[in-house]
């Protein structure tokens, strides 16, 4: 079986069990029928497609042009797999960050591993079923809590791709280092947004909560918090009651009840400007966290120094832009950056690193598929989506065949033209 038929088999398992995945998505994270399709289903359909259109093209070895060819000799790039490939996949996407990875572990020739989590156990097994009927060898599923995750890694492996926290990320490649293994690290931080002026907050709100509340906050790339001109919190807060009064409590809900108390702990003396409702057994219950904005938590408040991944939204008051700017160059560089500004084709973001930019909107940069998506620096280690999955799990292996000139003509060959390119 070729890797495109696999890819073809395992397509039309995914697609034949549609209904199962928006029902385990429903279980596990409230998501609509709507946002699974949107966040879910339809990007993973989209790349299979583009993939069993592409494979043949991206799997072919390729003539590299070099000056030995002058001299009867050539070098062609020959893509190989790495060999056996372990996948550990989040809960916040279940289907969507398992899938995107497989396809272009699967379509490079690997065999391969996969771990998805234990927190979104209806869609796990789900993705169980989609593989098993598909009828694809050299992939295996493997189901468990952390313990399981542990033993994997215990095991030889030649290539690892590991979506989550940072915090498990450096488990995964401090055990990595220790056989050389290579890794993709798909990890998160915080990603801020700057609004630079308040002429651009009218336009900016709406994206802004849309991006922050998608999946209830639960999202890596998901505004984690807004830096906005002193004096401008409350007109935000009037724009976000509006908003949500048009579009109601968008769906989802936290995964589970060590989620939601963390969310919880956030909110200890902070001061709460804004709360589309109280938190209560019965909001607990369904994993409703409302959505919450505060204003100007200090520095030193748990809620400034991790990851909020929920929908809880920070307003940072600044005076001096150029200091915002400032500050963030010193942090840690996010998955994510979001600038808002009335300035149009003003595509600066003053020499501060992240994994993707987005100017007057937010979540855009990972939807385009010609365009890699990964972190830099704590958000993460490589790229994928797209051609860049096959190049994520595949070693170009160079192979070059010399001609059969004496090596001494060869040699003065080489100098010669190695003269001319400096002269």
């Amino acid at each position: 079986m070729t890797n495109t038929e696999k890819l073809e088999k395992l397509k039309r398992s995914f697609q034949k069990n549609k209904d199962c995945i928006i029902d385990a998505l429903y279980k596990d994270l409230g998501k609509s029928f709507e946002e699974s399709r949107l966040s879910e289903y339809y990007p993973v359909v989209s790349e299979f497609e583009l993939f069993i259109k592409n494979l043949e093209k991206w799997s072919e070895p390729e003539k590299v042009k070099s000056f030995f060819n002058f001299v009867g000799s050539g070098t062609i790039l020959v893509p190989e797999p790495y060999g056996k490939v372990l996948i550990f996949s989040p809960w916040n996407y279940p289907f969507n960050l398992t899938f995107l990875p497989l396809i272009g572990a699967i379509a490079a020739g690997n065999e391969v591993v996969l771990k998805p989590s234990e927190n979104s156990v209806n869609s796990s097994e789900v993705i169980k079923k989609i593989i098993d009927e598909s009828g694809i060898d050299g992939v295996t599923v493997e189901l468990g809590d952390a313990e399981v995750a542990k033993k994997l890694l215990d095991e030889k492996f030649d290539y690892i791709f590991f979506t989550g926290n940072g915090k498990v990320g450096k488990e995964v490649y401090l055990k990595a280092a220790e056989t050389l293994t290579p890794v993709t690290l798909e990890l998160g931080g915080k990603s801020p947004v700057i609004i630079e002026d308040e002429k651009i907050i009218p336009d900016s709100v709406d994206k802004i909560i849309w991006g922050k509340f998608f999946n209830r906050g639960q999202t890596c790339v998901a505004p984690d918090h807004v830096y906005i001109p002193k004096g401008s919190a409350q007109k935000f807060v009037e724009l976000t009651r509006e908003y949500i009064r048009k579009n109601g409590d968008i769906g989802g809900k936290i995964i589970n009840n060590k989620h939601f108390e963390r969310l919880e702990s956030y909110l200890k003396d902070v001061e709460i400007i804004y709360q589309n409702g109280e938190i209560n057994d019965s909001v607990k219950e369904k994993g409703k966290f409302p959505f919450t904005i505060v204003l100007n938590p200090k520095e030193d408040d748990l809620i400034s120094k991790e990851e909020i991944f929920g929908p809880i939204l920070p307003l940072i008051e600044y005076e001096s832009l150029d200091k915002v700017y400032w500050d963030l160059r010193q942090k840690p560089s996010p998955l994510a950056l979001y600038i808002f500004r009335s300035e149009k084709g003003n595509l600066s973001t003053r020499d501060i690193k992240a994994g993707g930019v987005c100017i007057n909107a937010t979540i855009l940069q990972i939807v385009d598929k010609k365009i890699p998506f990964g972190g830099v620096g704590e958000s993460g280690i490589g790229k994928y989506h797209g051609k860049y999955s096959f190049d994520t799990f595949t070693h170009y292996k160079p192979i070059f065949e010399g001609s059969n000139i004496k090596i001494s003509t060869l040699q003065k060959v080489v100098l010669l033209l190695l003269n001319r390119i400096k002269k």
